[in-house]
């Protein structure tokens, strides 16, 4: 049984755990967690599960979309000689992918955010083209 992941946790670590893996305790190096961090924990789950879970993937799939933005050099402010990041379309186009597996995917299950996705798919993909053919 291992922990959840999470961003910046690093690898998930094993706890330690009898031969069936009933768990016994932290992993080696982490402490037990006090009364106050577990009920912090458990309100974060309340206030997580009464959020629609279409809410919550919304909000996830417009940051996959400001991060091909990112990836396209559009969004990010110029240098002090008024040089744009050059795109990098490879990470671009796999976040661009990865809107359109969700907005897809997903379509009427996403309830009143999909058709600001639709747009936000269109958009990224329409600059990604017109990134890719621009010769500059």
């Amino acid at each position: 049984m291992s922990e959840l992941w999470t961003p910046g946790s690093g690898e998930p670590r094993e706890p330690s755990s009898t031969p069936d893996g009933v768990p016994t305790g932290p992993a080696p190096g982490e402490s037990t967690p006090t009364a106050e961090e577990v009920e912090a924990v458990r309100e974060l789950h309340e206030r997580l599960a009464a959020t629609p879970v279409a809410d919550v993937i919304v909000n996830h799939a417009i940051g996959i979309w400001q991060l091909a933005l990112v990836h396209l050099g559009v969004v990010t402010p110029p240098d002090e000689q008024g040089r744009r990041p050059a795109p990098d379309l490879t990470a671009a186009g796999l976040a661009i992918d990865a809107l359109a597996a969700l907005v897809d995917g997903l379509a009427d299950r996403l309830g009143d955010g999909e058709p600001m996705l639709r747009d936000a798919l269109l958009q990224a993909q329409m600059l990604y083209v017109e990134i890719a053919e621009d010769p500059a």
